[in-house]
């Protein structure tokens, strides 16, 4: 049998399991059929527990005893599709595309992974450390698991996400950072026809303070702010005395972060209406992966392993965040889109690239060579 062959027979079992991140039953068989596979060409494996809320991740070393990784590979084993949709839609393939749910997204990606380290050149796996993390989270924004992974990813030299390419084939070498708040007006209501200069606007001051905060945006730096939901009032002939912005910013650097931080919260200390208060709290942050000077040599080895395996990589500098963000806050390489090319993601159109499945296992083969 061909590679392509191999590789779609033992996608079928991952494809045909539901595991949508609540599905903690699933995701853990899903991490037991990668555990077997592993287990198969030599390398030590455990099941993970990551807390009650989760299924479990899979760690898979082929140097369990090493006090570092040349190479930690990670993508994560669950979906965002709900139970009974592996009945509905099992692993099919048509042409050059296979589809099922999960089939890219990122179940694709986890079994090239192991496709690379099974047909790896047993002087590398002899002279290599490597480390693959699948966690089981990913698609609820890997709350359990992220610490697990920065603990690894802070031991590693070079990191591959093998979340998978884009529809054209695409790498990614680097993504935003991004972080999120709600800001809350409280004013003072009063009768809109009758006393109006006796309320506090504070849908007036958050109609001024988004202005000025999306004015903070900057194209030079890539920086964004997006104040996109914004709730306030209860009618229109009442003045309204409370209203929230929940806002959506983004940065290629950490440090830009840390300006439009200071930059809101300065904007949040102003007075947009008198007699209008605001407080302003962060919902969630996800670090940045930048294109470092170290992440440059990582995309100068990937894009040399494609060449002498036949084909160009092309790279693209993403706008959302993926489990690369968290690792790359341990001062480590990343690079992400390292799994077999698809598109159509959490759909039911989600397919899976085959003519880009063996080239993108050669090419982390090579790699390998090049660490």
């Amino acid at each position: 049998m061909t590679l392509l062959n191999d590789y779609l027979k033992d996608l079928e079992p991952l494809v045909n399991l539901d595991c949508g991140t609540s599905n903690r039953a699933g995701v853990t068989r899903a991490a037991e059929i990668m555990k077997g596979y592993f287990e198969s060409i030599g390398f030590t494996c455990e099941l993970v527990d990551l807390g009650p809320a989760v299924g479990k991740g899979l760690l898979c070393r082929n140097k369990p005893e090493a006090d570092h990784y040349d190479v930690m590979m990670n993508g994560h084993l669950d979906t965002v599709f709900p139970d009974g949709t592996a009945a509905e839609r099992p692993l099919r393939v048509e042409g050059d595309r296979a589809y099922g749910p999960g089939c890219s997204d990122c179940k694709g990606g986890v079994l090239a992974a192991y496709y690379a380290c099974k047909t790896a050149d047993p002087k590398d796996l002899e002279r290599l450390s490597i480390c693959c993390a699948f966690n089981p989270d990913e698609e609820t924004g890997s709350k359990a698991s992220t610490a697990w992974l920065c603990e690894h990813g802070k031991k590693a030299r070079n990191v591959l996400v093998f979340e998978a390419a884009r529809a054209g084939g695409e790498l990614v070498r680097s993504r935003k950072g991004v972080a999120s708040y709600r800001v809350t007006f409280k004013g003072v209501s009063s009768h809109a026809g009758n006393n109006p200069k006796d309320g506090r606007n504070a849908n007036i001051a958050a109609m001024r303070f988004a202005l000025a905060a999306y004015g903070l945006a900057d194209d030079a730096l890539g920086t964004t702010v997006n104040p996109g939901v914004i709730h306030g009032g209860t009618v229109s002939n009442v003045i309204s005395d409370r209203c929230t912005i929940e806002i959506d910013t983004r940065y290629w650097f950490d440090e830009h972060h840390e300006s439009l931080d200071r930059a809101l919260r300065e904007l949040v200390d102003s007075t947009w209406v008198e007699g209008v208060t605001q407080t302003i709290e962060m919902l969630n942050r996800s670090p940045a992966m930048p294109l470092s000077p170290d992440t440059k040599e990582l995309v100068a080895k990937i894009t040399e392993a494609a060449r002498l395996e036949g084909f160009e990589a092309t790279w693209i500098d993403a706008g959302g965040g993926s489990d690369g963000n968290h690792i790359a806050a341990m001062r480590v390489p990343v690079i992400d889109g390292c799994g077999p090319a698809g598109g159509g993601f959490h759909c039911d159109k989600e397919f899976l690239r085959l003519d880009t499945v063996e080239e993108r296992i050669r090419m982390v083969r090579r790699f390998f060579s090049l660490v």
